[in-house]
């Protein structure tokens, strides 16, 4: 085992004499204190390590002094590293090794061998207190042991299983093998509210899941406005009616568009005069009355009347009045067929250009606008099959992917993906919260549980598997994809098995904690 503060002895340490018998060098045991982190490294340099250790008045590590703390002696001793000659551990005995020093940082030379590890518990083997733990009183009072996994904290695999993976080893079978929980009676199980379901196999498709919002089709959405300054005289509808294209939705009275239709009008009795004014030279030429320059005179006439009468018309028509109308008075009206979703308009309020006043959508369709990262997006292809549930309502719609963006949002990271949704009966709203799952790949068989049927615990994907009544075993598993409310089970769990769904996270302590309740947890 090895302390939180360790030391890396010279080479020469590991190859001094304690004792000799027959001619023959007794080797020093490696023990707590020899061994520091040895890292390998790629380079043929030397690797510097950790800075000198602070030492007792022996000479040695103050930590790991048996003379100062003679309760370390049972450790050594237990660990083989002792001199019966000298009462000290061999790794320690300046009497047999007078060149051993420990005032200096050691020099680990490129390409040693990595240090002993326990495979049971992943951690070295000098520090595992699973297996020595005689040891634990040592890192207790170091100040190095995690009380909630029973290993010293610097090395702990739970807690630091990065370590455990930076030294090429894997992390520690969770739980240990033949943990089962046990609950006192069916009484215990009823109260602790376990509900349990058996793992099915059904079809299955590789998908993605996404969140996203349901907007209108904006191909049908039209916001109207009014195009100049005017005054709200009229409101003819209100949120939720259905209007048709053309229907007059609000009137509005505005001084330049008074000025427009009175120059429509003066327009169109001149164009009308004109006309007839040309006709009738017309008909005096055929008689021989009139001369063709008459004629040709009332006809430029005509044309000019025309001209103003179509530039009143226009400047109407761009004030979104239209032809209809008198006194400066017009109506916006609707464009297609729909439903009024919003109104700004209100009768006396003044108004102005671009102002909002009225918004008309045709809500057979809408559109479920979803966001897929960046690093998902390119797996995305219109035409995929899409499951859809509406937060709120609950609500479950498919469709198929519509549009995908070409573009990655700076602001989210996300490319945006479109699913047209059929609404024939206006359940979908604008503005809902969506959750999605994008099938990327054809659906086939697969086992499948319920998503809180598993539990994470110390990097351990678990379910738990009732064996009998009260009875249930801890059972590691190895997941796939993800369905909105299922997760696919790759290995470690055949379809069929009763699982427990409701109450897994309340087994999950007990393996944890070892009891809560009227249960326990043993391993037997």
């Amino acid at each position: 085992m090895r302390p939180p503060v360790m030391l890396a002895v010279a080479a020469a340490v590991s190859l001094a004499a304690c004792s000799r018998k027959d001619g023959e060098v007794k080797r020093a045991q490696p023990d707590a204190r020899e061994v520091a982190t040895r890292e390998a490294t790629a380079s043929p340099a030397a690797v510097a390590a950790p800075s000198a250790p602070k030492l007792c008045e022996h000479g040695v590590p103050a930590d790991q002094c048996t003379r100062c703390n003679p309760d370390l002696v049972a450790v050594f001793k237990e660990l083989g590293d002792w001199c019966d000659d000298h009462g000290v551990p061999e790794s320690q005995c300046l009497k047999c090794n007078p060149k051993l020093r420990f005032d200096a940082p050691v020099v680990k030379a490129a390409g040693a061998s990595a240090e002993p590890w326990c495979k049971e518990h992943a951690i070295p083997e000098a520090k595992c207190t699973k297996c020595n733990p005689k040891l634990i009183a040592k890192f207790i009072a170091a100040g190095d042991f995690c009380r909630d996994h029973g290993y010293p904290e610097s090395v702990c695999p739970y807690c630091h299983p990065e370590k455990v993976k930076a030294a090429g080893h894997e992390l520690p079978a969770f739980p240990e093998p033949g943990t089962k929980v046990r609950l006192a009676s069916a009484e215990t199980e009823r109260k602790a509210g376990i509900e349990t379901v058996r793992a099915e196999s059904r079809p299955f498709a590789r998908s993605i899941e996404v969140v996203g919002q349901l907007q209108f089709d904006q191909n049908r959405l039209s916001r109207l406005s009014s195009r100049g300054e005017a005054l709200v005289a009229e409101v003819k509808i209100d949120v939720g009616d259905a209007v048709k294209r053309g229907q007059p939705l609000v009137v509005l009275s505005s001084g330049s568009v008074g000025g427009a239709q009175s120059r429509l009008a003066a327009g169109k009795a001149r164009l009308e005069s004109a006309q007839a004014a040309l006709e009738r030279e017309q008909a005096l030429l055929a008689s021989g009355i009139s001369s063709r320059r008459d004629v040709e005179q009332a006809r430029t006439e005509a044309a000019a009347a025309k001209a103003e009468h179509d530039a009143a018309r226009a400047e109407l028509r761009a004030a979104g009045a239209g032809d209809a109308g008198s006194g400066g008075r017009y109506a916006i009206t609707a464009p297609f067929d729909g439903t009024v979703v919003a109104r700004e308009a209100a009768v006396g309020r003044a108004v102005g250009q671009g102002d909002i006043l009225v918004e008309i959508a045709d809500l057979k369709t809408v559109w479920a606008v979803l966001d897929v990262p960046e690093e998902q997006a390119s797996a995305v292809r219109p035409g995929q099959r899409v499951t859809l549930r509406v937060e709120g309502s609950g609500e479950v719609r498919e469709g198929r992917v519509g549009r995908v963006a070409a573009a990655v949002d700076p602001q989210t990271r996300a490319v945006r993906v479109r699913v047209d949704l059929p609404n024939r009966d206006g359940a979908l709203k604008s503005g809902a919260f969506v959750r999605a799952a994008i099938e990327l790949a054809a659906p086939r068989a697969a086992v499948l549980v319920p998503r809180g049927a598993v539990q994470r615990v110390q990097g351990h994907e678990l379910v738990f598997v009732r064996t009998g009544p009260g009875q249930y075993e801890p059972v590691n598993v190895e997941l796939g994809g993800r369905t909105a409310d299922a997760v696919e089970v790759v290995g470690g769990l055949a379809a069929g098995t009763e699982i427990v769904t409701t109450g897994a996270f309340l087994l999950k302590t007990e393996i944890l904690k070892d009891s809560i309740g009227a249960g326990c947890a043993d391993g037997h």
